[in-house]
């Protein structure tokens, strides 16, 4: 029995040395940056009532041929530069809440059209981009029922390689 509990404590102790030595999330170890970005998303998707989707599920549901209506919270003239998610409709919003206008809430209303059952699918950039949390948001308040936030944007879409439409 002593032999089996000092082969157990030696393991724990190998992977706790192991855990202290490694760098966390952040090639660089810094930790505190990550922290406060993940918190700011919590706190975004908890107060803009949506749901979230990865980038290997909005493919799949892509691939699968689910009706979902994609829309690129970027400015215009980035979705020209760098292309879009496959079909997706152009309903760019603001870099933060204070900038909005009723134009970017009327415009983004016009583009996905009234069914308020549809799968609709808000990008914009990166994670730390909150122009994709503002456009759900908006949705979310406007009655759609099934609104999902993209967070890994357009940069997390071209690091899987996954193709644009230009």
């Amino acid at each position: 029995m002593k032999k089996v509990l000092f082969v157990g404590v030696g393991f724990l102790a190998l992977a706790l040395v192991g855990c202290a030595s490694t760098h966390g999330t952040s090639p660089k170890g810094l930790e505190l940056p990550i922290e406060k970005a993940a918190l700011k998303f919590a706190a975004d998707v908890k107060d803009g009532g949506y749901k979230i989707v990865t980038t290997d599920e909005l493919k799949y549901w892509l691939d699968l041929g689910k009706k979902v209506t994609i829309v690129s919270a970027l400015p215009l003239m980035e979705d020209k530069e760098l292309g879009t998610l496959p079909g997706a409709v152009n309903g760019a919003m603001p870099k933060t809440e204070k900038e909005l206008t009723q134009a970017d809430r009327d415009n983004l209303l016009k583009v996905v059209g009234s069914d308020r059952e549809k799968t609709m699918v808000v990008y914009c950039g990166f994670v730390a981009c909150r122009r994709s949390h503002i456009g759900a948001k908006i949705l979310v308040e406007n009655g759609f029922q099934n609104v999902y936030r993209y967070p890994g944007g357009i940069t997390a879409w071209q690091e899987k390689g996954y193709p644009l439409t230009k």
